[in-house]
């Protein structure tokens, strides 16, 4: 097996003025579950079509499965499975039905069709629905059952864009759960997402994706800590007033304050003893003080500080929106 399931080099995506894709140097290994995290317009779904072939680069080369993008795209295409809005269930079909048109759209075998078929309905716990139309299922049932097909025909490289996207926090966890189950079977895993608690959990390694580039790539613990500048204080302290809060503001390199009564929580960068400054403002303010916590910066907070800062991402937002 190749060490890599994807390699990418300057991969270049333009719309008209509009790079979406600048660049891209990447590689997967075989068998890892790959997280591409940034907000909506950052070029991620861009990326995985490029990647899955639906379309056709401007610039760079991609190797999938061990297949060019451009010179054996149909190659690439049997290799791959893909789950995202582009690509969906007939929905007036049964979820059986929906998999025998499938196995035959892939020219799998009858014998070895209804196998796989059977496989996966108990893989997937679709033993009582397999015979329900596409069309009656929750979002959570009908997102498993678009796995269930893009599994059909065993593929090495598997694409989940913005797969919860819509779910409920359960069906979510579910499908997070069975997707590293996955990989541990050998897949490898592509999951792009925009919600940051996801490839914290369950992603091997991570690629921060800002404005159509590839920021930073690293383990969750990696990202976290390539931003270790960055000093967190929690304080629970009951009721404070908003000139109290205001105190906290004025201390001078704080970047960020929020308070959820009772939780203060002060981030900064570059700041030496930063409870101690903390707790010094809030007793001259008068304010009571319960507990005191330091902690890590979380991947939310290691993302914001990857790409330049809120009032950056603010902007880049506001100019993808315009674009819409």
């Amino acid at each position: 097996m190749a060490e890599y399931a994807i390699e990418t080099k300057a991969l270049t995506k333009i719309f008209g003025h509009f790079t979406a894709v600048d660049g891209l140097n990447l590689d997967v290994k075989a068998g890892e579950l790959f997280g591409l995290l940034g907000p909506n317009g950052a070029g991620k779904t861009t990326t995985v079509r490029l990647l899955c072939t639906l379309i056709e680069p401007s610039r760079g080369t991609a190797n999938v499965a061990g297949f060019d993008i451009r010179d054996q795209a149909a190659d690439v295409r049997r290799q791959i499975g893909v789950v995202s809005e582009g690509v969906s269930l007939y929905k007036d079909l049964t979820i059986v039905e929906n998999l025998k048109l499938f196995s035959t759209l892939y020219d799998i075998p009858r014998g070895v069709a209804e196998s796989r078929i059977q496989e996966l309905l108990d893989q997937f716990g679709f033993r009582e629905k397999a015979n329900r139309q596409v069309a009656a299922l929750s979002s959570g049932w009908a997102k498993k059952a678009q796995i269930c097909a893009a599994l059909l025909h065993s593929p090495k490289v598997l694409f989940l864009d913005e797969v919860t996207s819509g779910l409920d926090p359960q069906s979510a966890i579910a499908l997070q759960d069975f997707t590293r189950k996955l990989c541990d079977q050998g897949v490898t895993v592509v999951w792009t997402t925009h919600y940051m608690g996801e490839p914290d959990k369950i992603c091997d390694r991570i690629g921060v994706v800002f404005a159509g580039r590839l920021v930073q790539v690293g383990t969750p613990t990696e990202l976290k800590h390539s931003v270790n500048e960055l000093n967190t204080v929690e304080v629970e302290t009951p009721g404070l007033s908003s000139s109290q809060v205001t105190k906290i503001h004025n201390l001078g390199n704080v970047c960020k304050v929020t308070y959820v009564d009772p939780i203060l929580r002060v981030t900064c960068e570059h700041q030496e003893e930063l409870a101690e400054k903390v707790l010094k403002a809030l007793f001259d303010a008068g304010a009571k003080v319960k507990s005191v916590n330091t902690r890590e910066p979380t991947l939310e907070e290691a993302f914001i500080s990857l790409t330049g800062g809120e009032e950056e991402i603010d902007r880049f937002l506001e100019s993808t929106s315009k674009k819409k």
